[in-house]
């Protein structure tokens, strides 16, 4: 049974006495009065012993390692979840970010015991000012006459124990959403083949002959050391290769058709833009990085003067006959 605390009101200008709320002992070390309720309130220092104060100072670093430990640890499992996973079984990697920050928390609330300070502020009436104290004789050395009260809760509790798995949350998302790599993928052959990442099905592709806007498949994933697969309808491996994607780059994997090549058109435009090239990307595949950030897929550009723009440089990736 929770021991019974008490509460008693004064005048809100009331200095509180040089008496520990936890001991009764000397108080020499002053300590803020928490404060109950959303409603701010004056600052209140307590005199609280050499004994005690190390005691709830001591707690409080606790308190915020644990916290920390607790944050760290879901950043290591969303990390790695992340890193394994890819973009797929995202609420796998929820859940086991959400359970790695949670463990810490669990096992601290069942095996310390909670610290809380011993004396607490809360508003009264007009002009009064309540406190929710422990001890009955520190109440008492007020010169009030206190009554009996239920344990207060500690001020914030869930706001201060789900930071850690929001920190591990928001970090799960961070990977997620800046740690992203497109994979356009692309397939010659007489029939549909299957995409695989991390040996994990992606979906389906169909065969792609001559260059169109529809050539190649987006998919969108994790940048790390990915396995990346295309594989028939049947089973047999038509590409494979293990590489490492770097975020907010691009890239082209899979098969071309035969006698094709993957080309960057670039074309300046405006008044002095004139410039208009070809450039071969380099590699046999089957996996090609291009090097600048594509603006149209499988599609030629646009010629000069039918674009009305003041300048600019725009790309495309493109689908030729080899050299």
């Amino acid at each position: 049974m929770p021991k019974l605390w008490f509460q008693a009101e004064t005048a809100r200008d009331l200095l509180l006495p040089l008496v520990c709320p936890s001991c009764l002992a000397a108080g020499v070390r002053p300590l803020p009065v928490p404060t109950l309720g959303p409603e701010p309130l004056a600052a209140s220092e307590a005199y609280y012993c050499d004994r005690c104060a190390d005691h709830l100072e001591r707690a409080r670093t606790v308190r915020a390692a644990r916290w920390a430990g607790s944050a760290l640890v879901g950043i290591g499992v969303a990390t790695t979840s992340a890193l394994t996973l890819g973009g797929s079984r995202l609420g796998l990697q929820l859940c086991l970010t959400l359970l790695a920050a949670l463990v810490p928390l669990l096992l601290a609330g069942a095996f310390q015991t909670p610290t809380q300070p011993a004396l607490y502020q809360t508003p009264a009436t007009s002009g009064l000012q309540r406190w929710i104290a422990r001890e009955r004789g520190f109440l008492e050395a007020l010169g009030v006459s206190p009554l009996a009260a239920t344990p207060p809760g500690s001020p914030r509790f869930w706001q201060r124990e789900l930071a850690p798995l929001l920190v591990a949350l928001a970090w799960l998302g961070g990977l997620h959403w800046l740690g992203r790599t497109e994979l356009r993928v692309i397939h010659a052959g007489d029939s549909d083949a299957i995409v695989l990442l991390d040996r994990r099905r992606q979906r389906s592709i169909g065969p792609t002959r001559t260059e169109h806007p529809h050539a190649a498949r987006a998919i969108g994933t994790l940048a790390g050391r990915r396995v990346l697969g295309l594989v028939s309808e049947r089973g047999e491996v038509l590409a494979e290769i293990t590489a490492t994607l770097f975020p907010g780059r691009d890239y082209v994997f899979g098969t071309l058709p035969e006698g094709s090549c993957l080309f960057v058109e670039r074309q300046e435009y405006g008044q002095e833009g004139e410039a208009h090239e070809f450039i071969a990307l380099e590699g046999s595949g089957p996996l090609w990085e291009l090097p600048v950030n594509i603006d149209v897929w499988f599609s030629p550009l646009r010629e000069r003067s039918a674009l009305p723009t003041r300048g600019g440089v725009r790309a495309a990736l493109r689908l030729r006959a080899c050299p």
